[in-house]
Parts: structure tokens; C-alpha cells; sequence
């Protein structure tokens, strides 16, 4: 029997030796003689979601008691049909404790708790009514726990590549995902809207050609299917017509695609930024006017794929870059964006542009042809507008061309000094005799100038006077003595200083001048037997002006191009009473650049006449000082100068 209980005492030494017991790890900060440190050790931890939900709140309130102790106490709770939230306050107010209560349901709850830990309570709480927690120092946020997801099932859908048949079974799956299947499986592009991804889907079919089952799909679920030119099938469905507000978008279209923020964005000025690198343009403008508030309607389908990429532009200079060169077009009536076809739905716009600085009589022909080939331009003077109709995107473009010129044009006065400057110079001297049919008496002017004509009265009593000397004789009673010396010098000078003013490259005219008549006589004869004569005659004119024409060109840096054209035309001496007035003519052509009130001169139009002729007795008429007794000379000389002076000056 000793011997017995030797054995047992020594076996009870050895096991402890060869099974040492396992001790769990304590956590920093934790007392090893604290209650709860059996809820820090998981040997296995758990696979389900709300176990792992459980098990980190254990873990969040663990470390939370062990930073503050407060959640240790013990509180007594009693409420009958208290409202969740309310209660968590009121255990947060009786223990102490940091509590925040974030979008708890107002579920009504009754219980009675004595003793009860704080963390104890906490975790009861959000395992019966699924919460979750979040420890932010010894702040204890309790919020509903998010709802576990769990896996769609795979769409039971089979394609043949080598019939191009299609097989599926469907029991309420999602659209997008058995069109991400199809798509797959088949190779071919298949679009779902966004709007549609969670849509159920039900159907059966066995080895249809796949577009039969796309659309045996479509009809089965009130969806509809369509396929473009470049075999892209798209699901939609058709929705119902607009009541009031903002119109739908036709129906015959449905929205393939919302575009995110970092492709499509509206700034809070309307200012838009796109990058779109390959998207429906009906789309894009469904998204827009979405974001603009705008009222829109389409009577036709925009089906048209672009890519565009702008910063800060407008709503209507995108939509005219989106649908510049398609046969697509829009217009605005009453606040409503209209879009469609340009042909077939007959999108035309009228518009009234009044011009601010133009007149409208001439503007319609500096519109280039190309811009103006399919819009109807009008003139309406009233208002000094020009009335647009056509395609929308034609009518921008005009209005766009118009506005451009329509500025401000200045206006050009020229002040004009024309000096016509005429020197003359005449020189007669001679002596001359002759016998008259009758006796001559004596007569003449001595100033200004020598103009005497002597009778042979005269003429004896000189050569009587002269006889002592030589006896010349005496004359016939007829005879006579002419004695002519006359200079004459004469300046005349004429002025004139119009002033002219015109706009920018326009011309502006003087013309001064006058008027002569002579008459044309016209002698008519009737009849061969004995002809009658008839005589008519008609007074016909003849004008002699001065006529100037300016045009200036003022570039932007202010200096001014002036194209001049200069005619002068005047009368000279008639040959015959009743013949036309000879007239002489002066023009000159010229292109300066001056700048702003700067003069420039144009002259150089001289004319000078010199006359030098003498009449006498052969061989005496050549002699100095005699041929002024046996002769008579004759100089005379005229100098012409005409002088342009014009001064140009910019008038803002």
C-alpha cells in the first residue's frame, strides 16, 4: 500500500514536467488579473462576416477598457419600448463614458439590466441589433454595422462559336452581369445604360441565333435592342414622355452611359471641361443639360460618336464643335434645347442681328459665299439688322463672321489746301506806220505803257522840227504813225481749302467747277422736187471742274494710306463765236502714308508758256535798236504752279 502511494506522488511530480501547460500571450497595457483578458485570446478565428464583426468589436472594446477604465462600471438599466439610440445615450450618461451615436434606427427597446459592465451592455447591444464600433482615443462611435454582401450567382449562359448560337437560363440575374457573360463569351460588344445595371433579367432559350436571343431577351424583360453599323448591340428601355419640367430624351433613345466627374464637369459659371476620349454625343448632352438645368428636347436620336477634350468653353460653342460637319443639328425656342436631323426634321432658325456700328445696306455683300450658301440673309432697315434663317450651325457661323466686323469705324476728316499759282510776263515794243483810207488823227494812251497812234499832221510837224537838218519831207494826208511800248507783269494766286470727311476706307469727293454752252445748228432738207430747209438747233454744255478724290486706309498702328486722284480742267480761248470751248485738262493719280496729322504735299503740275515773235522790215527788223523803228517785237512768258496740301486727322 506505501508502496502504491509512492508511485502516485511521483507521477504527480513527472506530468507537470512532460506536459507543461500553455499560457496565452497578454497584451501590452492589459492586467493580467483584469476580468476580460479571457475575451483577448481567439485560438481559432472565425470565417462568417459577423463573426469577424463580433470579434473586432471584442478586440476594439478590449483595448478601449484598457485605456479607460470607465467602461468597467457597473450600471443598472430599465426601459420599457425605449428607442435604441435613446438608450445607448442614457448608459453612456449614467457610466461617464465618450459615447457618439451615428444613424442608429429608432427601433424600441425593452430590457432590464442590473450590475451590467458598460463594454458588457455595448457588446450585447451590437450583436442583437447589428452595430458596429469605432474607438478614437476613449471616443466609442457606434453606427450600423454595413449589410454583409453576398456573391450573384454566375448567369447560366452558353455560346456555340460554330453556329453563333446562344443559350441561357436566367432566373433573375442582373443585367449587366449577363451582359458581361455574352460579351465574353461571343466577342461582341454588348451595352448596358448605367441605369439599367441592376435590372433582373429573366428567359430561356436553347441554340437561338444570337441576335434572335438578344432580342427574344430585350422583348421578354420590356427592354428593347438595337445594333449599329459596327455590330454593337445596345439594351435600353424606352421611357415614358415628359410631364412638365425638363422634356426626355425622345423615345427612342435610352442613356448608354453617365460620364464621371473626371470626364464630364460644370463649374458654378457654366463653364464646361470635357475629357471624353471616345462617347455617344447624346449622351454627353443629356449629361449637360442634366447638370445646367436645361429643358431639352430630341426629335430624333443624336447617334453620333465623338471624342473631345475642351477647358472652360460654353454649352452651345461644345455643341457646335460636337456636331460641326454630321448631319445633326439643334435651336433653342422659348428656353428648350431642340435637337435632330438637320434635314429630315427640319431644325431651321431665324435670327435678328442689329448692327451697332455698320450700316445694313452693304454689309450682305462683304459675307463670304461659303458661309452664307445655306442661310437666307435679309436686310431690314428699319432696325439696321440683318434677319439670319437656316441650319443653326450655318446661322452661328454668319452671326459669328458679322459680329467680328461690326466694330467701330473711325472716321477720317482731311483738310485740303489747293494753291494755283499763275506769274506772267509781257514785253511789246515797236513802231509801225501805214497809210490809212482815210486821214488819221492822233491818239493813244502814255501810261501804263506807250499806245500812240500819230496822223500826218502830227508825223509833218515832226519832220518839219527835224528839217534844218535833214529834209525828209512831208506825208500823205492818210498817212499814220502806230508807237506801242508796253510791259506787264502779273501774279495771280488761288486758294482754296475744302474739307473733306469720310469713314474708313470709304471715298470721299469735291468737285467745283463751271459751265458753258454753245449751240449745235442742224439744217434738214424735205422733199427732191422742191426741198424745203429746216433749221434746229440745241444748246449743248460743256464743263470745266476741279474734282479731288480721297480715299484713306488707316492701319493699326494709326498711320493712314490715302489714295489720291486729282483732275483739273479748264476753258480756253473760242477760235469761233459759235464753236465748242476748247478745254485743258490736268489729273494726276498718287498712293501716300502719313501718319496721323501729318501734311503732305502734292505738286509739280506746272505749266509754262514762253512767246518771243517780232514782225518788221526784212534785214532792219534784225538790227538792235533800229528794228525798233522798222519792226515790232512781242515777249511773253507765263509760269503756271499747282500745289496740293493735304492734312489728315483721325476723329475717334
Amino acid at each position: 500500500m506505501k508502496r502504491r502511494y509512492t508511485l502516485a506522488f511521483l507521477l504527480l511530480c513527472i506530468l507537470p514536467v512532460l506536459c507543461p501547460a500553455q499560457r496565452a500571450e497578454i497584451p501590452a497595457g492589459v492586467n493580467p488579473s483584469s476580468d476580460s483578458l479571457h475575451r483577448t485570446v481567439a485560438p481559432n478565428p472565425p470565417s462568417d462576416p459577423d463573426s469577424l464583426r463580433l470579434s473586432r468589436i471584442d478586440s476594439e472594446l478590449a483595448a478601449l477598457v484598457g485605456r479607460d477604465s470607465t467602461f468597467r462600471r457597473e450600471v443598472d438599466v430599465t426601459s420599457g419600448r425605449l428607442s435604441l439610440s435613446e438608450l445607448l445615450r442614457n448608459i453612456a450618461r449614467a457610466s461617464g463614458v465618450n459615447v457618439s451615436v451615428r444613424s442608429v434606427e429608432n427601433i424600441p427597446v425593452s430590457c432590464n439590466f442590473r450590475r451590467a459592465r458598460v463594454d458588457d451592455l455595448i457588446r450585447f447591444l451590437c450583436r442583437e441589433y447589428r452595430l458596429d464600433v469605432a474607438a478614437s482615443g476613449n471616443i466609442l462611435s457606434i453606427f450600423p454595422a454595413a449589410a454583409p454582401t453576398v456573391p450573384a450567382p454566375d448567369p447560366d449562359v452558353a455560346y456555340a462559336a460554330a453556329d453563333t448560337t446562344l443559350t441561357y437560363d436566367l432566373r433573375g440575374e442582373r443585367l449587366i452581369d449577363v451582359a458581361k457573360k455574352i460579351a465574353r463569351l461571343s466577342a461582341r460588344n454588348v451595352i448596358v445604360p448605367e441605369p439599367l445595371y441592376d435590372c433582373k433579367v429573366s428567359g430561356y432559350v436553347r441554340r437561338m441565333p444570337f441576335d434572335d436571343a438578344l432580342r427574344t431577351l430585350a422583348a421578354v424583360n420590356g427592354l428593347l435592342a438595337e445594333r449599329d453599323a459596327q455590330d454593337v448591340w445596345t439594351l435600353w428601355r424606352e421611357e415614358p414622355a415628359a410631364q412638365g419640367g425638363k422634356a426626355s430624351a425622345g423615345p427612342a433613345y435610352m442613356r448608354r452611359r453617365q460620364f464621371t466627374p473626371n470626364e464630364l464637369r460644370v463649374d458654378s459659371l457654366g463653364r464646361i471641361t470635357a475629357r471624353i476620349a471616345r462617347g455617344n454625343v447624346q449622351d454627353v448632352i443629356l449629361d449637360l443639360c442634366d447638370e445646367l438645368e436645361l429643358n431639352y428636347y430630341f426629335q430624333s436620336p443624336v447617334n453620333l460618336t465623338a471624342g473631345v477634350w475642351v477647358d472652360g468653353t460654353d454649352f452651345e460653342t461644345l455643341l457646335s464643335v460636337l456636331l460641326k460637319g454630321s448631319p445633326y443639328s439643334y435651336y433653342t425656342e422659348r428656353g428648350i434645347w431642340i435637337f435632330g436631323a438637320a434635314a429630315s426634321d427640319g431644325l431651321s432658325s431665324a435670327t435678328v442681328l442689329p448692327l451697332v456700328y455698320r450700316s445694313v445696306s452693304k454689309v450682305e455683300e462683304i459675307i463670304p459665299e461659303a458661309l452664307k450658301q445655306n442661310v437666307a440673309v435679309k436686310t431690314f432697315p428699319d432696325l439696321n439688322a440683318l434677319i439670319l434663317s437656316g441650319d443653326r450651325r450655318d446661322v452661328a457661323r454668319v452671326e459669328t463672321f458679322l459680329r467680328s466686323v461690326d466694330k467701330p469705324v473711325p472716321m477720317v476728316t482731311m483738310e485740303i489746301l489747293i494753291a494755283d499759282v499763275t506769274k506772267s510776263r509781257i514785253h511789246e515794243i515797236g513802231l509801225g506806220a501805214g497809210v490809212g483810207d482815210k486821214a488819221v488823227k492822233t491818239s493813244g494812251t502814255l501810261s501804263p505803257g506807250v499806245e500812240m497812234t500819230f496822223g500826218a499832221n502830227a508825223v509833218n510837224d515832226l519832220l518839219g522840227r527835224i528839217r534844218g537838218t535833214v529834209n525828209l519831207g512831208r506825208v500823205t494826208p492818210n498817212f499814220y504813225l502806230s508807237l506801242q511800248a508796253l510791259e506787264e507783269d502779273g501774279v495771280v494766286r488761288l486758294l482754296s481749302t475744302p474739307k473733306l470727311s469720310t469713314l474708313n476706307g470709304h471715298e470721299a469727293t469735291l468737285t467745283s467747277g463751271e459751265t458753258q454752252y454753245y449751240k449745235e445748228v442742224q439744217n434738214n432738207y424735205y422733199g427732191t422736187q422742191n426741198p424745203i430747209s429746216s433749221e434746229s438747233y440745241q444748246w449743248k454744255s460743256v464743263d470745266a471742274n476741279l474734282s479731288i478724290k480721297v480715299t484713306p486706309y488707316m492701319s493699326e498702328d494709326r498711320q493712314i494710306t490715302l489714295e489720291i486722284e486729282f483732275e483739273q480742267t479748264e476753258f480756253t480761248d473760242r477760235n469761233v463765236e459759235d464753236a465748242p470751248p476748247g478745254t485743258a485738262t490736268r489729273s494726276f493719280k498718287s498712293i501716300v502714308k502719313v501718319q496721323n496729322e501729318e501734311m503732305v504735299l502734292l505738286g509739280g503740275l506746272d505749266r509754262n508758256t514762253m512767246e518771243n515773235s517780232s514782225r518788221g522790215v526784212p534785214f532792219l527788223a534784225r538790227v538792235p535798236v533800229i528794228k525798233w523803228f522798222f519792226g515790232k517785237e512781242k515777249r511773253n512768258k507765263v509760269e503756271r504752279t499747282l500745289n496740293i496740301f493735304i492734312k489728315p486727322t483721325v476723329v475717334e
